[in-house]
């Protein structure tokens, strides 16, 4: 709750290891509140939340739980290179590690070549890549990408959408989106919000909804 208004109310669901998960809704429905209250960033005004066994935000999850919010930015006066260095340190990697690191995850979203370059030299969809590359440092189990696509030409959507697909056996993604057709063909899984609650708990591979958990 913020005051008098119920953000998130009565939500209840498990997710397994498996295909990427789909966090569906319009705007205002609770997605980024729901991120906020995976990750720690605030605390429920009631109820309890488990990840890997942990409580968010306890020191157990650090390195094994990632996200990306719809907003990230990446600084304009250090390249591509450098900021992802940067953030492996904070996350306790050696610098050669780090340097390693920042190798293979820009491997991974196909920005290998744009290594040294400014973000000002990269078009909005390289830039949605590179901050996709930050939230894989360090090889997290799951990672969390509020709006993912939201903003980006269908080239580029569909772009995000094969790293997502292709690194699917490594990663737990959970996407949320207020689109449904941005996610049906790459998530088994849906879990639909609207008006802080949930109202569908659904698999697309089979098209049975397991309605209300």
């Amino acid at each position: 709750r913020y005051g008098d208004k119920t953000a998130l109310n009565k939500v209840q669901f498990s997710l397994e290891k498996g295909a990427p998960v789909a966090l569906l809704g319009p705007n205002g429905a609770g997605k980024t509140t729901l991120f906020s209250l995976l990750c720690g960033y605030i605390q429920p005004s009631s109820g309890k939340i488990s990840i890997l066994g942990h409580a968010p935000g306890n020191s157990a999850l650090f390195g094994r739980l990632s996200a990306l919010p719809q907003d990230a930015q990446l600084d304009p006066r250090f390249t591509i290179a450098m900021q992802l260095n940067f953030y492996a340190r904070l996350q306790g990697m050696s610098n050669k590690l780090a340097k390693k690191d920042t190798a293979r995850v820009l491997d991974m979203v196909g920005l290998s070549d744009a290594l040294n370059s400014l973000p000002s030299e990269l078009s909005h969809g390289m830039r949605k890549r590179a901050t996709i590359a930050q939230a894989l440092l360090g090889s997290p189990e799951i990672v969390m990408l509020d709006e993912a696509t939201a903003g980006l030409d269908p080239a580029n959507a569909r772009e995000i959408r094969a790293i997502v697909s292709e690194h699917a056996s490594d990663v737990n993604f959970i996407l949320s989106s207020h689109d449904l057709s941005e996610l049906e063909r790459l998530c088994d899984q849906v879990l639909y919000l609207d008006n802080g609650q949930l109202k569908q708990h659904q698999t697309l591979g089979n098209n049975d909804s397991a309605g209300f958990l």
